[in-house]
């Protein structure tokens, strides 16, 4: 009851653990008792009358890990059907109620551990028996409707799942491992509410341009370019909600559709009857749209299909997975497309991440030490003007010191400069360079700095996430760049 009382991801940056109560105090062992650091964290979880006892590090873990591991497995009847049904809902419920974007339920050698992806972090919820894996596996597999026979192959599937008078669509993969087959789903809400142009966290002045010089442009192709789970849907769904209504004809390809938007014609693509995403994009232009919304660019022909609709006069909203804007026309180059194509048929190149947000109920103020500075390539006077936060660790944020995430962003827009550049088959490193000469790009790091010098997250958070592809330049000059 007393281990309880903290989430396991805060015992993993303490060494100690609550042992019992005696005369209204809290007997806790502690790896160092004179820790004083250690004592405040745990007078902030467990209260200041606390008792000291002394615990070799090894012998806290090992502990902390027997009593972690001990409290839901009780429950759970492998053998009854009813109880293994609440265990998958109790899960996927409460990968609800913590906002998470995917389960990972993944055997071990000696347990079955579930863990949530959380802000873009996973994060341990809990761990099961053994003797749980085959029939949590089996549910799992009939609510998706797959072969709950096949356990030498990989397989993937959906299905959907009621609540709260929503519903949500799970998308499910089963890989196999030594120790069994590792399952992910990942959570979409298809009713979700999508988040306005205007919210999505683009510096005012970045977000001016890239409305003018390639939302609202009649034709062109707007590339929206990250990693997975970089938010790049989100900011798509952003975009055509913006420029929907009556007088304009809106159509995707998406696999699948995340979000429904009334007004605009989405496709869901599904190969198990043919409709192929090769074969949608076959048909799209003839259903005479003004904007074609496609998905992801996967391969040279989906490639293809989006220069060849922006040469004809349609406006071409796309995501592609590329590290930073310069490396989306690169990328286009590899596939063979040719540059004078893309030069003239390419209007802009957001590119992205999401990185978490600071506590606002911890929040503190930080300082970056010199070993953060001189991994940006930062000396003190370029932090005039900022002021650096962090959070301390809350129940709130489960003491991580984070909580929900924002966007950070690099918009390149094709101005003649970089077209020239691009027919000159010149590098990503040069294509950059004269983008932040011409064009006044704001790379990603620096947006990130600049955000971190707000106080929306922190310096850490965007190193962990963001490319360091050149020098930033100073919080003074960036500040004047964002329009902010």
């Amino acid at each position: 009851r007393l281990v309880s009382k903290a989430p396991a991801k805060w015992y993993d940056s303490h060494n100690l653990i609550p042992i019992r109560e005696e005369d209204g105090a809290i007997l806790i062992a502690f790896a160092d008792p004179s820790d004083r650091e250690e004592i405040e964290a745990a007078q902030r979880i467990f209260g200041s009358k606390i008792l000291k006892a002394t615990a070799g590090k090894i012998h806290i873990k090992r502990a902390l890990k027997k009593f972690l591991h001990r409290s839901i497995t009780k429950s759970v009847e492998p053998s009854n059907e009813n109880s293994i049904i609440k265990l998958v809902d109790t899960i996927i419920l409460a990968a609800i109620d913590k906002d998470a974007s995917d389960i990972h339920i993944e055997p071990l050698n000696d347990r079955l551990r579930v863990r949530f992806r959380q802000d873009g972090v996973l994060c341990q919820h809990e761990d099961y028996p053994l003797e749980v894996i085959s029939a949590v596996t089996n549910r799992i597999k009939v609510m998706c409707d797959v072969d709950i026979t096949e356990k030498r192959r990989h397989q993937g599937g959906r299905f959907f799942f009621e609540h709260e008078n929503m519903q949500l669509d799970m998308r499910v993969s089963f890989y196999i491992t030594v120790h069994g087959e590792k399952i992910v789903i990942r959570l979409l809400n298809r009713q979700g509410l999508f988040l306005n142009i205007d919210e999505i966290g683009i510096a005012s002045r970045v977000l001016q341009r890239f409305k003018e010089e390639a939302l609202y442009l009649p034709s062109g192709v707007v590339l929206i370019t990250g990693p997975t789970g970089s938010g790049k849907t989100t900011t798509v769904y952003s975009c055509i909600s913006k420029i929907n209504n009556p007088n304009t004809s809106i159509i995707t390809a998406e696999d699948p559709v995340e979000y429904i938007i009334d007004g605009i014609s989405q496709c869901s693509i599904n190969p198990k009857i043919d409709l192929t995403y090769d074969e949608t994009l076959r048909h799209i232009v003839r259903q005479d749209p003004d904007v074609i919304v496609i998905g992801e660019i996967r391969d040279k022909f989906s490639a293809e299909v989006a220069v060849q609709a922006a040469l004809t006069g349609h406006k071409v909203i796309t995501t592609f997975h590329t590290e930073d804007s310069t490396g989306g026309l690169i990328r286009l180059l590899k596939m063979e497309i040719e540059a004078f194509l893309i030069s003239s048929t390419v209007v802009s190149v957001l590119a992205q991440r999401l990185v978490r947000k600071i506590c606002p109920n911890c929040t503190t103020t930080d300082n970056p030490g010199y070993v953060m500075l001189n991994r940006i390539g930062y000396k003190p006077d370029d932090l005039e003007g900022a002021s650096f936060q962090k959070g301390k660790g809350c129940p709130l944020c489960q003491h991580t010191g984070y909580k929900g995430r924002l966007g950070i962003f690099e918009l390149l827009v094709l101005d003649e400069s970089v077209r020239d550049a691009i027919i000159d088959l010149k590098t990503s490193q040069e294509i950059r360079r004269i983008s932040t000469e011409s064009s006044d790009l704001v790379t990603l790091i620096e947006d990130g700095i600049f955000k971190a010098s707000a106080g929306l997250t922190t310096i850490e958070e965007v190193v962990r996430c963001v490319p360091r592809l050149q020098k930033p330049r100073p919080v003074l000059e960036l500040r004047r760049l964002l329009g902010e």
